[in-house]
């Protein structure tokens, strides 16, 4: 086939593939984009209102493994790093090119152009190690979204028991307005027999009024906590929770059989473990990028048949070419292999720190557990109980003028103190859980 006219048609080419470019790049900002924010869901980016069920804290901590934003931002960064694999296994794009003009005479006739293409093609396990370090990225990301999954899930938990523990302490603290209250009746009918004195009233309304401002104080953190759940849980300020109720703490492992599992499973030690395999992916490319890349390609010719010559018969052309890169500037190339051994160093060193901090955590979290657990059945069973008992004792003891009215408020606040400390023990003993779960990745 000739080409009579290959200027024009070369013109007419140009032409096209320019405007067929600018129509492209036109397109992106405007039209349909895989980086459109329309594409996101909106319920993953804005606040907004959704139920919590029963809002357990394992249930809490559900929906904000769904819902913080933070958690979502790294499962999308997650995302992005995979789209990376199959970028770095592909090929580069082949390359044309197109000849004209005032071309060279031969035996054949007059060369009226030329139109080749090439293929530049990466030693083998270039791309292989290229796409492996891209996948072990990714993965690595997946493992920080999981862990931080598990951070968010100890945070929300910690939240919810310092909610729980406001919520017990204003309802403690009002029993115990209101059994002031029924003292301060007493005190009265004492007062008319004349066998209590006007400062007893006037201590049992001191002491009513310190519950009230402690009442007031309990309410700002009951409030607080409550914010913290729903800022966790990303939904609006001012969202309703359900009233906590106390849930059954599980029993812990043991402290070994803790620290294996959490070095054997925890994301952070997996996010570690994916990056050290990616450098050494990295590492393994490097070595290879001190080696050509060969380049293929194939041109065509088309040769006119009315040459100077009188024996030009016209025939085209069609040879192939082979080519390949030289490596010429080894330094920068010693420098990535030295980059990719610094990054294997780097990451096995922050690998062995995880290892470290997690079996601290686990390790702190399991001892204060445990304490946190003993003080609870010591205020549960044998302080509340007695502290109990002294105060009826005293109470009718001072409605009889056997007791004094310094011995019904002492033994009033052991009780109440007492109590306080058993639900902060609890609240303790939950926290302590839930750190525990999330460093044991349980």
């Amino acid at each position: 086939m000739k080409f009579q006219y290959l200027p024009e048609q070369l013109s007419v080419l140009l032409v096209s593939l320019v405007l067929a470019s600018c129509a492209d790049t036109a397109e992106g900002p405007s039209g349909s984009s895989a980086y459109s924010a329309s594409e996101i869901p909106a319920e993953k980016l804005s606040p907004r209102i959704y139920s919590v069920g029963s809002g357990s804290p394992d249930k809490l901590a559900e929906l904000a493994a769904q819902h913080n934003p933070a958690i979502v931002a790294l499962r999308y960064r997650a995302e992005r790093m995979e789209a990376k694999v199959p970028q770095e296994a592909a090929l580069p794009d082949p390359m044309a090119s197109i000849s004209g003009g005032s071309m060279a005479e031969t035996a054949a006739g007059r060369v009226e152009g030329m139109v080749g293409a090439s293929q530049k093609i990466p030693l083998p396990g270039k791309r292989n190690a290229a796409s492996r370090a891209a996948s072990h990225e990714a993965a690595a990301v997946r493992a920080e979204a999981d862990a931080m999954a598990l951070k968010v899930s100890e945070q929300v938990k910690s939240a919810w028991w310092d909610y729980y523990l406001a919520e017990q302490t204003i309802s403690f603290t009002r029993e115990n307005r209101g059994l002031l209250s029924s003292i301060k009746e007493i005190i009265a009918t004492r007062i008319e027999a004349d066998s209590a004195a006007q400062a007893d009233q006037l201590r049992i309304d001191n002491e009513i009024s310190i519950l009230d401002r402690d009442l007031k104080d309990l309410e700002k953190v009951r409030s607080s906590s409550k914010a913290r759940i729903n800022s966790l849980l990303n939904r609006p300020a001012g969202s309703t929770l359900p009233s906590p109720r106390a849930p059954s703490i599980p029993a812990t492992s043991s402290l070994d059989s803790l620290i294996a599992r959490a070095e054997a499973t925890h994301p952070d030690i997996n996010a570690a473990e994916q990056r050290v395999s990616a450098f050494n992916e990295r590492l393994r490319k490097a070595k290879l990028e001190r080696f050509p890349d060969p380049t293929v390609g194939v041109t065509y010719s088309p040769v006119s048949g009315s040459g100077l010559a009188g024996s030009s018969n016209g025939r085209d052309q069609v040879f192939a070419t082979l080519g390949f890169n030289i490596p010429l500037w080894q330094e920068p190339r010693r420098a990535m292999v030295r980059e990719a051994s610094a990054g294997i160093a780097e990451t096995e060193a922050l690998l062995q720190s995880s290892r470290a901090e997690i079996r601290y955590r686990v390790e702190d979290a399991y001892f204060r557990a445990k304490t946190a657990r003993e003080v609870t059945a010591l205020y549960q069973d044998r302080l509340i109980p007695s502290a109990k008992q002294a105060g009826e004792v005293t109470l009718t003891g001072y409605s009889s003028g056997e007791s004094s009215f310094t011995d019904v408020i002492g033994t009033q606040r052991e009780i109440l103190t007492y109590q306080l400390q058993l639900i902060k023990s609890r609240a303790e003993l939950g926290k302590a859980i839930a750190t525990l779960e999330a460093a044991a990745a349980l």
